[in-house]
């Protein structure tokens, strides 16, 4: 180190050349490792960029299918308590059977076509719980098919035995007797009903069949369908509420991943 002192001390023109040189390759250098340092804060500066927009995304995408999931289980509810209205109305009234059958039908269709929607979007547990009440309409629905028009006719000749007319509510009354005698055949059925002004041929038809189910036991069939839809139905919300986090104060969010500490170079 002397030795270099003195060297200067003897040459300061070299030494002057010197301490320029030597201030510039300073410079050179910093440049070096502030452009370095600003190529790294970027790279990590786009990283976090691509992360917040890859949560961002997953987010929107979750909540996305949360809405479609509650719209698809409430139409789907919406259709199965619609069909039953239908259904049970085809039991109670003694409108025109071939439009009531379908209105049936068509309810019948959009329910199929609301579970197919929700084994696309919902978990395994809630499509199967959706596949049960699919199969306990189903049930109703033939049970009312079946039975609906039978009991229909029986609403429909029970009005007219409290007709204002005299001869409708007296042949009315004379065809019930016919119907309640359980020994009588099909042919004494189908003379009866048909004196009766006032049934439709669905009517007669189905009342005319024997042996006849009473009426008490179509009744009771179609409450046993109710009761098992709504056991069903029970399910079915059980285990959407559980997939909607319907117990949280919030819609549910997807968790942020671990942020990269920024000084961290990318992988």
């Amino acid at each position: 180190m002397t030795a270099f002192r003195q060297y200067f001390e003897d040459n300061p023109e070299i030494f002057a050349a010197l301490v320029p040189a030597l201030a510039i390759l300073g410079g050179l250098l910093g440049n070096i490792i502030s452009a370095k340092f600003q190529a790294t804060s970027g790279r990590d500066q786009a990283v976090a960029a691509r992360e917040a927009a890859q949560i961002a995304a997953e987010a929107q995408r979750v909540a996305a299918l949360w809405s479609v999931r509650q719209l698809q289980v409430a139409e789907f509810i919406r259709s199965a308590r619609e069909m039953m209205v239908v259904c049970n109305g085809m039991y109670r009234s003694d409108d025109d059977a071939e439009s009531r059958r379908a209105r049936v039908d068509a309810a019948s269709r959009e329910l199929a076509l609301r579970e197919a929607e929700i084994r696309l979007v919902a978990p395994a547990k809630v499509a199967q719980a959706a596949t049960e009440v699919a199969k306990a309409t189903q049930k109703a629905y033939l049970g009312a098919m079946r039975w609906g028009p039978l009991a229909g006719g029986r609403v429909a000749l029970k009005r007219l035995c409290n007709s204002e007319n005299d001869a409708v509510r007296h042949e009315a009354r004379a065809a019930m007797r016919v119907l309640d005698d359980e020994g009588s055949s099909w042919i004494v059925r189908r003379q009866a009903l048909s004196t009766v002004d006032g049934l439709s041929g669905e009517h007669i038809r189905r009342l005319s069949e024997p042996p006849a189910k009473p009426t008490q036991r179509i009744v009771e069939g179609m409450h046993a369908h109710q009761r098992e839809v709504d056991r069903k139905l029970a399910k079915l919300l059980e285990a959407a509420r559980v997939m909607l986090r319907s117990d949280d104060d919030a819609l549910p969010t997807m968790p942020a991943p671990e942020q990269r500490r920024r000084w961290r170079r990318a992988a």
